[in-house]
């Protein structure tokens, strides 16, 4: 069943409409992908992914048991030390990545959507910890 609202995070405020964008996600859709905007169903991990990281750093993200826990290394925590909004769009311009990679459910859309409401925050940590996730530092 499809959630009635999914959650963008990013660190850039004001965001009205948000607009399909060309990314490589590992293991998710391939190389050629569509531009589109990913959303999750959990908010931490709309949280977790709304700051700049890369698993070849280090970072990684995973659900166990309806926990979401952000991995960090040690050498780059301070980056979890910057704003961070949390947008809430309406689940039904969204459709599941069936074979995603990610541990959550993860949702695309190629069309612009306006957010519903946003969720500042001072810091990714403030964030996550709010929508009751982990941060584990190596």
């Amino acid at each position: 069943m499809k959630p009635k609202y999914v959650y963008h995070g990013s660190i850039t405020s004001g965001i009205k409409e948000l607009d399909p964008r060309k990314r490589y996600t590992p293991g998710v859709l391939g190389k050629d992908v569509r531009a589109a905007i990913y959303a999750a169903a959990n908010p931490v991990y709309a949280a977790a992914h709304g700051f700049p990281w890369g698993s070849s750093e280090g970072f990684d993200v995973y659900e166990n048991k309806g926990i979401v826990t952000l991995v960090v290394p040690k050498r780059h925590r301070k980056r979890l030390n910057q704003p961070v909004f949390i947008y809430k769009l309406l689940g039904k311009y969204f459709k599941l990545l069936v074979n995603d990679s990610p541990k959550t459910q993860i949702y695309i859309s190629y069309k612009k959507v306006k957010p519903v409401d946003v969720f500042s925050f001072d810091s990714v940590t403030e964030a996550i910890k709010y929508y009751k996730g982990k941060i584990k530092f190596v």
